[in-house]
């Protein structure tokens, strides 16, 4: 699980006059709207004697949540406003601080930034401009899977898997016709564009799918992954002006489950008649996924090729792992999760926020340890080999039969 990136922990809609617990990174939070409609994302655990700050309330001049234990009220930026026992005149130390981290809110999600950039150094927040473009319908889904996250990013943009685990997208018999025509990458996000020959679509009113799309036509098919979110976006061009996209973003709640917060949305028959029927296939869809990736072993997604083989149809994988391992080794983003866990149930540790970075860089103590994380290497020679994997990969012809191995 990777710090310093902008994670989805809840529908906007979720989020009303109440506080809302959330969980990401394998940490609680606690979400809630002030006065002006803010969404403000503090850690769920009051300093005093651990009470979980999502099981209380709002105050009424909505600028603080309260703990429902003894009362203590924390405003927006995780500061200790009030504490009624020690009477109105208390002046509550500058210590006296939970973490508090930037809201965003988008495409009716509240994106929540876990980490302590500043705000110019923050990737973007991936882009959806379906969701306010007219010639779209969309439709929200959501999808709770028993795997680590990259796990599932890297199913959703894998084009080989299409033709054995999903019928609507392939067929067995194709799988070598399909190929990666293109492959664009950045330090946070790729995008790729694949030829497939997929079978003609089915159902239907009157079987009205069945004229879309003829059976193993060409289909250009844009996967494109973004380490913000942990998200996958899908663009399937069914056939002129007629378009499909998915939009997936995969919150790590821990490194054992995975909540999906997801789109689907067309270009074509835009009538709500039509909704029931694209859900559906959107959940068999994700069901026919968790089925394989549940199951996948090893559980996390290995960090080198060391112990795996892979092909030319890999390659777009590869450079989801290449990015991630660059955060990781690099960076120092990746949360050590032996480290926590010597911890657990003994001690709270936090995310390191804005708010905490700027009152540690003024001298102010900080009540909760920092969430700790796997040192950078310093000389990654093991990196510039996995490069140089990653690079055969990507670099490889898409027409070659040669198959890359380690």
């Amino acid at each position: 699980m990777l710090i310093n990136l902008w994670y989805v922990a809840e529908w906007s809609d979720k989020v009303k006059d109440k506080p809302v617990k959330a969980k990401l990174l394998g940490q609680n939070l606690v979400l809630f709207r002030d006065l002006e409609g803010k969404v403000k994302a503090l850690a769920d655990v009051c300093l005093h004697r651990g009470g979980s700050l999502s099981g209380g309330w709002v105050n009424k001049k909505r600028d603080c949540v309260v703990c429902p234990y003894h009362g203590w009220e924390y405003n927006g930026k995780g500061k200790c406003e009030k504490i009624p026992s020690e009477g109105e005149d208390f002046e509550v130390p500058p210590r006296f601080k939970v973490d508090s981290y930037p809201v965003e809110e988008r495409y009716g999600m509240i994106w929540v930034f876990m980490g302590d950039l500043d705000e110019k150094e923050r990737y973007e927040i991936p882009p959806l401009p379906e969701f306010e473009d007219p010639e779209f319908r969309g439709l929200p889904a959501e999808f709770t899977w028993k795997a680590e996250a990259s796990r599932v990013v890297e199913n959703g943009i894998d084009i080989a898997h299409a033709s054995f685990v999903h019928p609507v997208f392939g067929y067995p018999s194709t799988a070598g016709d399909n190929f990666i025509d293109v492959v664009e990458k950045h330090d946070d996000w790729a995008t790729s564009t694949n030829v497939m020959f997929p079978p003609a679509l089915k159902g239907g009113f009157l079987g009205w799918r069945n004229w879309i799309r003829k059976d193993k036509q060409e289909t250009r098919v844009h996967p494109t992954w973004y380490l913000n979110g942990m998200t996958v976006r899908i663009q399937i061009d069914l056939r002129p002006g007629w378009k499909i996209v998915m939009f997936d973003a995969n919150t790590p709640v821990d490194e054992h489950t995975t909540r999906t917060f997801a789109y689907q949305f067309r270009s074509f028959m835009k009538s709500p008649l039509f909704d029931k029927g694209s859900i559906k296939r959107l959940n068999t869809i994700l069901k026919e996924d968790a089925d394989i990736v549940e199951a996948s072993n090893p559980y996390y997604l290995p960090e080198t090729l060391a112990n795996e083989v892979s092909v030319k149809s890999d390659k777009f994988m590869s450079t989801f792992r290449m990015a991630r391992r660059k955060h990781i080794e690099e960076k120092g983003w990746q949360i050590d999760l032996e480290a926590r866990d010597k911890f657990q149930g003994r001690k709270v540790l936090t995310v390191q926020s804005p708010v905490r970075k700027a009152a540690e860089m003024e001298g102010q103590g900080w009540v909760f340890e920092k969430m700790p994380t796997v040192a950078p290497i310093k000389e990654p020679a093991e990196m510039k080999a996995f490069e140089k994997e990653v690079e055969g990969l990507t670099t490889e012809s898409a027409n070659s039969d040669k198959a890359i191995v380690d």
